[in-house]
C-alpha cells in the first residue's frame, strides 16, 4: 500500500476540499481517503504537502488519428477539412505512412498523460485499419482508452437523398468486425447515413451480449444542420435520437428547442468541444441551456490537427467564453466545469462506478498538481486557481489504476 499524506484533495462527487489529508492506494484502487494521518500500515508513505490530488481528466471526445496533421488546412471550413470520405483530413490519413501515423498518435498519448488526462474517448476513422493503428500506438502505454470505430464505406449522395437503403453489406460486415475490436461505434454524422442504416447501427450495438457504446456528431455547424433539413426535412438531432438512439452526442452546437427537449427526455449525454468549435468558427454550444434541461455535459478537445488536447485550457476557455456571452463573472459554477472534465465523462460512458472522482473503491486514476509553483502559490480559491491558472507543467505525478505513469518529483524514480 502507498499512502500520500499532508496533501490537499478534491474528494468525492461534491469535490470537497480536504486541506490536510491522506489518500491510500492499494491494488490499483483507492483504499482510503481522509483527514489527518492514515493510521494503518503502509509499504511506502509520501509527504505530499503542497500538492492537490484530483481525479484524472477524462477527455470525452478526441480524434487522435490526425495527430500528424497539426494545422494542416488551417483556416479552411469544417466540411472541407472533416467531411468523409474526401475531406482534407481523410485524404491525409489514407496517403500518410502508417509508421508516421502511429508515431504521431503515440506522441499525443504521452502528451495527454503529462497534462493529467488518464482516460480518452477516440473516434476512429479509416475502419478496421484505423483501430489497428491506434492500438499499435497504445502498445506499452498505461492510459484508459475508449475506442469508437466506424466503417470506411460511406453512402453516395443519391442514396442519401432517397433515404431508403440499408447499409451496404460491406459496411455492415465491417461494422460487426469493428465491434469485435473496439468499444463501440462513433459516427461522423447522421447526414452520412439513411434512416435504415442508422437503425442498423443501433441494433448491432444494443443487441450484443456485451452492449457497445454508440455515439455521433450532431449539429456541429449551421451547414451540417441545413444539409439534414434539406435532405430529410428533419434535424440531425431528431434523426439521431429517433433512429440511432445513441448513448451520447458530440457537439450539439446548434440545437433547436425541440432538439434539446428530445435529448433531455431521453437522458442522452452531450460532449462539448468549445475550443475546437471556436477555432473552426462554427459557434459555441448553448451550455447554459443544456444545464437548464438537466443534461449531463462532458468536455472533449476534438481533432488534434485543430486543437491541443489540454483539459486545463478547455476548462478555462469554457469559463471565460461563457462569462463574456452572459456578461456575468459567475455564469457557471467552477465545480460544474470541473465535473465536465472528470466525473460527467465517466457518467456518460457508464464508468462512474470506477472513474471520475477521488473516493474509496474507485480506480486510482490520480493527478498530483503542485500548488507550490509560482503560478499557483498564494491561492485563496484552490479550484478557481486550478481552472484559471493550471498548466501541464504543474502536473508532477500521474497514476493510472495505481500505476505511476509520470513522476516529475522523483518519488518513484521513474522517467516520463
Amino acid at each position: 500500500m502507498i499512502v500520500f499524506e499532508k496533501t490537499m484533495i478534491l474528494a468525492g462527487k461534491d469535490l470537497k476540499l480536504i486541506k490536510d489529508g491522506y489518500i491510500a492506494v492499494e491494488n490499483g484502487k483507492i483504499f482510503k481517503v481522509g483527514f489527518g494521518t492514515f493510521k494503518g500500515s503502509a509499504k511506502k508513505r509520501i509527504n505530499a504537502k503542497g500538492f492537490l490530488v484530483i481525479p484524472g481528466f477524462i477527455n470525452a471526445h478526441v480524434h487522435l488519428g490526425d495527430s500528424a496533421a497539426k494545422e494542416l488546412g488551417f483556416g479552411k471550413k469544417l466540411l472541407d477539412l472533416m467531411k468523409p470520405p474526401n475531406g482534407l483530413k481523410h485524404k491525409f490519413l489514407r496517403k500518410t505512412n502508417k509508421k508516421i501515423l502511429v508515431s504521431a498518435i503515440r506522441s499525443t498519448l504521452k502528451d495527454m498523460l503529462t497534462n493529467g488526462i488518464t482516460t480518452f474517448v477516440d473516434f476512429r476513422e479509416e475502419g478496421i485499419n484505423g483501430i489497428k493503428i491506434l492500438k499499435k500506438a497504445l502498445d506499452g502505454l498505461k492510459i484508459n482508452s475508449i475506442i469508437l470505430g466506424r466503417p470506411k464505406t460511406y453512402m453516395d449522395e443519391k442514396t442519401l437523398q432517397d433515404n431508403l437503403a440499408s447499409l451496404p453489406d460491406e459496411a455492415l460486415k465491417e461494422a460487426l468486425k469493428i465491434l469485435d475490436m473496439a468499444d463501440g461505434i462513433g459516427l461522423s454524422s447522421p447526414n452520412e447515413y439513411t434512416d435504415k442504416a442508422l437503425q442498423q447501427f443501433s441494433k448491432i450495438c444494443k443487441n450484443r451480449k456485451n452492449k457497445k457504446l454508440l455515439a455521433t456528431h450532431v449539429a456541429e455547424s449551421l451547414e451540417t444542420k441545413k444539409i439534414s433539413q434539406l435532405r430529410t426535412g428533419c434535424s440531425e438531432v431528431y434523426r439521431a435520437v429517433k433512429w440511432l438512439k445513441p448513448d451520447f452526442l458530440i457537439h450539439l452546437t446548434h440545437p433547436s428547442e425541440e432538439d434539446l427537449q428530445e435529448v433531455s427526455k431521453r437522458k442522452i449525454g452531450v460532449v462539448v468541444c468549445p475550443k475546437a468549435n471556436s477555432i473552426m468558427g462554427v459557434g459555441f454550444p448553448p451550455i447554459k441551456k443544456f444545464l437548464k434541461e438537466g443534461l449531463v455535459v462532458a468536455l472533449g478537445t476534438d481533432n488534434v490537427m485543430v486543437n491541443q488536447p489540454n483539459m486545463f485550457e478547455e476548462m478555462r476557455y469554457l469559463l471565460m467564453y461563457l462569462n463574456v456571452l452572459e456578461k456575468n463573472s459567475s455564469t457557471i459554477s467552477l465545480k460544474e466545469i470541473f465535473k465536465m472534465a472528470t466525473q460527467n465523462g465517466a457518467k456518460i460512458l457508464g464508468l462512474d462506478d470506477v472513474l471520475g472522482i477521488v473516493d474509496e473503491g474507485k480506480n486510482a486514476n490520480l493527478v498530483f498538481v503542485d500548488f507550490t509553483m509560482d503560478n499557483l502559490a498564494f491561492s485563496h480559491d484552490i479550484l478557481a486557481s486550478l481552472i484559471l491558472r493550471g498548466r501541464p507543467e504543474n502536473v508532477k505525478l500521474v497514476m493510472v489504476e495505481g500505476e505511476i505513469v509520470l513522476d516529475r518529483v522523483g518519488w518513484f524514480k521513474i522517467g516520463r
